[in-house]
């Protein structure tokens, strides 16, 4: 057997003191070929910030560091994961591909980390630069031809709020009526004028006063609030972490996953309360045509069918199980005529609609439909239908119940599942990405603004990384 030894003959290096040399550096060189900045930087012009906060710049005095580098600046955190604006210093001092993104040499300062907040708490405070840098994103997308606007599925997720559960006192506060109880009563005072109206035309009796609109009523309701961040809400949903949270409600366009809108409330909201207003805010900012709209069992609301039918969509809405709607006698249903608005009983006796009950808030608006005393006096189901005590039949029929069940025959569609499908696909996919990469899975700025403001970025961010990879 024979052994080789092997000796280098090379002498040891040793990294020693150079001599201070004169240089040519081009950062140009140092960004690869397939960098994500070099595509956005491609194909995004940022230059339409300065019109946007040129108002919020003096004429005279000293030059203030550049508003298109700052926003681009922020923009890194996002698109990279970087939830501290120290630690994003530092990262732009160390990475030559964010210098040469935001056009800094080597010998040039970053912009210092207080610099990013104290512009954010005060310059840009009051106005909307986020939302227009998120709009003109979207904007660019239509234009492109990756955002249709046909098919919108939304659902919201959670983030956590920089507040403690430990520090919260229960208060009272006062809360107006949402947009969709507005609506109910809109339709409930309709429905009684058109009754008002027919009973007059009969020569009966007006049939009581007709509700009287109410935007600026409020009731009081006590709630926990958090001491340092009065602004997030508590969440406590089955399954969800339970604590002071924000809700991102969140629209996203099937074509290519781009968000369409983020609207961001307390985490005590219910999802169904800011939804159509949210559709109808995206068809006329945008110009969108929307067809179709998606999403789960928490906006399978009667006021969201009908808004959704009122917009000229067609909902595809989780149905949450609820008790059949039928009315019978035994195995004898009572048959509804849409048309006339009346019922018929298995005897072939009618039910008119005589009135509207409820208030919306402990009791849900609904319609009553009676019968005549006489038709139920001789009739020989009478004891089985409503017993011996009461006088005649009455039938109560949630408004907008049209709408309801119209949803619920779509639920049972092929379109549907397929809806669901994608729904799950793009807004489950979409925010588990952005709580992973994207800073969305908590936020340490205080304040419905500034939960917008990080929510608008998180969005943005990933809104261009999928840009990018829908022209490439």
């Amino acid at each position: 057997m024979q052994f080789f030894f092997w000796r280098d003959s090379t002498m040891m290096g040793v990294n020693g003191d150079k001599q201070h040399q004169f240089v040519f550096f081009n950062l140009e060189d140092y960004v690869p070929k397939g960098h994500l900045l070099r595509a956005i930087q491609r194909e995004v012009d940022f230059s339409f910030i300065y019109d946007k906060v040129k108002h919020l710049y003096s004429s005279v005095g000293r030059k203030s560091i550049d508003p298109v580098l700052l926003m681009k600046m922020m923009l890194i955190g996002y698109l990279y994961g970087i939830p501290s604006e120290r630690r994003l210093e530092e990262e732009v001092s160390l990475n030559l591909a964010y210098r040469w993104f935001l056009g800094l040499d080597l010998t040039d300062s970053v912009p210092d980390h207080s610099t990013l907040s104290q512009n954010r708490r005060r310059r840009f405070k009051d106005s909307s630069i986020f939302q227009d840098i998120f709009d003109h994103i979207v904007a660019k997308c239509i234009e492109m031809g990756i955002v249709t606007g046909e098919v919108i599925v939304t659902d919201s997720t959670h983030v956590k709020a920089s507040a403690s559960l430990s520090h919260s006192e229960k208060v009272k506060v006062d809360k107006k009526p949402s947009e969709y109880l507005q609506e109910l009563e809109k339709e409930a005072q309709r429905l009684e004028r058109q009754r008002q109206a027919e009973r007059e035309a009969e020569g009966k009796k007006k049939c009581g006063p007709v509700k009287q609109d109410r935007p600026d009523a409020v009731n009081q309701t006590e709630v926990t609030q958090s001491q340092t961040d009065p602004g997030a809400g508590l969440m406590n949903r089955p399954k969800k972490p339970v604590g002071f949270h924000y809700l991102g409600h969140t629209s996203i366009d099937t074509a290519h996953g781009i968000i369409t809108d983020i609207y961001v409330t307390p985490g005590n909201v219910n999802d169904h309360e800011p939804y159509g207003g949210r559709l109808a805010i995206q068809q006329e900012k945008f110009g969108l045509d929307i067809k179709k709209a998606c999403a789960d069992k928490g906006y399978d609301c009667a006021v969201v069918h009908h808004v959704l039918e009122k917009q000229n969509i067609e909902g595809y809405i989780s149905p949450v199980m609820k008790e059949s709607s039928i009315e019978a006698i035994g195995d004898k249903p009572f048959q509804y005529d849409e048309q006339s608005d009346k019922y018929l009983c298995p005897e072939g006796k009618t039910l008119k609609f005589t009135s509207v009950e409820g208030d919306g808030i402990k009791e849900p608006y609904r319609r009553v439909y009676a019968a005549k005393t006489k038709d139920c006096k001789a009739c020989s189901l009478r004891e089985q239908c409503f017993g011996k005590s009461k006088n005649y039949r009455v039938i109560r029929r949630a408004l907008f119940h049209e709408a309801t069940e119209r949803n619920k025959e779509r639920a049972k569609t092929d379109e549907y599942r397929n809806l669901m499908r994608l729904r799950s696909i793009w807004c489950e996919g979409t925010f588990g990405i952005m709580k992973q990469s994207h800073n969305l899975s908590r936020t340490h700025k205080r304040g419905i603004r500034n939960a917008t403001e990080h929510c608008l970025f998180s969005a943005l961010s990933l809104n261009i990384k999928r840009m990018i990879k829908a022209i490439a």
